[in-house]
């Protein structure tokens, strides 16, 4: 591209020479190139900050999220497999009620048991457990909120919080300490009742 043409008058009359505002404006456009590289260098900077407090955060998210996405997953899997785990529950406490040859029963029982600890369920209800009616289901017995298991019938079966089988239980009163040695008192016995 060619330079305008000006005469010597019209040089004069703007004060100012062709290649003198070829230079200013080259001058200009350097300034503002300077000043968008600061800017850009900047933005850069704190792009980098706010990925480096935001990824801890996304990754923490994502493992959360795997790790509710294997309990879904192992939840779904529970409940098509759910049949077949409730008869090897129910042949268990079969199991366990017979009066065979005591070494053939403990190995068949420990074996069952053992294959449904590795399929990640878990046997509850014990003697002396805390009742729970959502664990256990009462035969007989108190089923205040203090009670507590006095005979177990059959064990409950349980996977990742969800009660697959209730354990059948007697239950009776818990009777607190206090209790006790009221009652001891009274019988002019001296010593707390055990």
């Amino acid at each position: 591209m060619s330079e305008p043409e000006f005469s010597e008058a019209e040089e004069e009359a703007w004060g100012i020479t062709p290649e003198e505002v070829l230079e200013r404006i080259s001058d200009v456009e350097g300034a503002m190139h300077a000043d968008f590289e600061k800017f850009a260098r900047e933005l850069r900077t704190d792009l980098e900050r706010v990925a480096a407090a935001v990824t801890p955060l996304l990754a923490k998210q994502h493992t959360d999220a795997q790790a509710r996405m294997r309990v879904l997953e192992t939840r779904l899997k529970n409940r098509q497999e759910r049949p077949l785990i409730v008869l090897v529950a129910n042949l268990l406490t079969d199991i366990r009620r017979l009066r065979s040859a005591e070494d053939v029963r403990d190995h068949v029982e420990q074996t069952l048991a053992d294959a449904l600890a590795r399929a990640g369920y878990q046997e509850m209800g014990s003697a002396g457990d805390q009742f729970d009616p959502g664990w256990h289901e009462p035969m007989s017995g108190s089923v205040g909120r203090a009670g507590t298991v006095a005979r177990v019938y059959s064990r409950g079966l349980a996977c990742y919080g969800d009660v697959i089988i209730k354990a059948k239980v007697d239950v009776e009163p818990a009777f607190a300490p206090e209790d006790s040695v009221a009652e001891g008192a009274t019988a002019g016995q001296g010593e707390p009742l055990v």
